[in-house]
């Protein structure tokens, strides 16, 4: 049996109901623009789903990362809800990056709780400015600090307990640290997004936000930040593949029950070259997630700026794009008015543009690595979550 069948009973014998469960009004929230409801979470983190890939010592399901990378794969294709398993992923990496921090008190009061849905955590990082320019300041007061500023973007904001979030302290370092959605001087803004529309995506106002010695992470916040946005890549990748094979197998059915002049459209040259291309997309975008996966698995990665798996999210993003752009060309009507799905595939496309660092920056970084002869990580790191 192969490990692509396996996975997808792994995936329909476990969790099968509860994703057929948060499918179920999916469409709904679709229009209202309502959040994925924060039970899902909680639901999947009772059933061994957010913690599939973490250690079984911490309470996870000990599961290697191409296999949690195929099992990602598989909700993406699988769930008619497709912004759990993004919402879900921000939690899995803010989980994955505490854990590697070496701090037994972040793994008991959020890495585990994070894992088995007990609490639910994002990241908050962008100012709508460059991370040079970051604004948020984090002032000493007493034995901790006060947290005053604002962040931009985020998804999962609105059903978010914690944020990973940064600032700059008095010495102009930018320090990472956790924000809780109930602390003090914290307001949590609803915002619309053109994709992902369920995701709970928000703005997050912090006012002199009484924040404790203990929950500063990462003193070198933009190297700290960098390794989660290395772990955001190669997960939205193997999503985003997952969303490409569910809308091609949505427009083939569909195309195979049209009928023009007499005949099945898929009889047609041209409808068959477009399906062709679609196909090829897919199974090229499936190939880059495996070699990356495996590379990454392999402890061979950068763990500050991965040139291959930021390759990977800006090859995935385009071609999903190409994908959808092909599906519209070729169904017509049925794409705009008929089955809202394919809008709402073209728009969480669009919206991955700018995902996880926009493709126009991953190019720049890319180019000035590569033309600088550091185009590959120098030597093993360990693996990401």
């Amino acid at each position: 049996m192969s490990i692509e069948v396996d996975v997808a009973e792994l995936v329909q014998q476990r969790w099968g109901a509860l994703l057929a469960q948060i499918g179920k009004a999916a469409d709904h929230r679709q229009l209202a623009g309502e959040a994925v409801p924060r039970e899902f979470f909680a639901k999947a983190g009772a059933a061994g789903l957010i913690g599939f890939a973490f250690s079984q010592d911490i309470g996870g399901g000990g599961a290697d990362l191409p296999t949690w990378g195929a099992v990602m794969e598989e909700l993406a294709r699988v769930c008619a809800e497709p912004a759990f398993p993004i919402v879900m992923s921000m939690g899995t990496g803010v989980a994955s990056v505490l854990q590697a921090c070496g701090r037994p008190d972040l793994v008991e009061h959020y890495v585990q709780p994070i894992i088995c849905g007990e609490r639910t955590a994002t990241l908050a990082f962008s100012e709508d400015a460059d991370p040079f320019s970051m604004r948020t300041e984090l002032r000493r007061a007493g034995d901790g600090y006060l947290l005053s500023g604002a962040k931009d973007f985020i998804t999962g904001a609105t059903t978010a307990d914690v944020f990973l979030t940064y600032g700059r302290d008095e010495a102009g370092r930018v320090v990472g640290f956790l924000v809780h959605h109930d602390d003090d001087g914290v307001e949590v803004m609803p915002a619309a997004g053109l994709g992902f529309r369920t995701s709970g995506m928000g703005r997050l106002v912090l006012r002199d936000v009484p924040i404790a010695a203990d929950r500063v992470i990462g003193t070198d916040g933009l190297a700290h930040a960098q390794r989660y946005l290395n772990h955001r890549r190669l997960i939205l990748t193997c999503l985003v593949t997952g969303m490409m094979r569910a809308l091609l197998a949505r427009c083939v059915t569909r195309l195979r029950t049209t009928v023009r002049h007499g005949a099945h459209v898929t009889e047609l040259p041209n409808v068959q070259a477009a399906i062709g291309r679609m196909h090829i997309a897919v199974e090229t975008t499936r190939a880059v997630v495996a070699t990356t996966l495996a590379r990454v698995a392999g402890g061979v990665v950068d763990p500050v700026f991965d040139v291959g798996i930021s390759a990977a999210k800006h090859f995935a993003t385009e071609q999903a794009v190409m994908l959808a752009t092909q599906a519209f060309r070729v169904l017509g009507g049925h794409a705009y008015y008929g089955d809202p799905r394919y809008g709402i595939f073209l728009q969480d496309c669009v919206a991955l543009l700018c995902a996880a660092g926009t493709q126009e920056l991953i190019e720049v970084n890319i180019g000035a690595l590569v033309t600088a002869g550091l185009g590959e990580p120098s030597e093993k790191s360990e693996v990401l979550t």
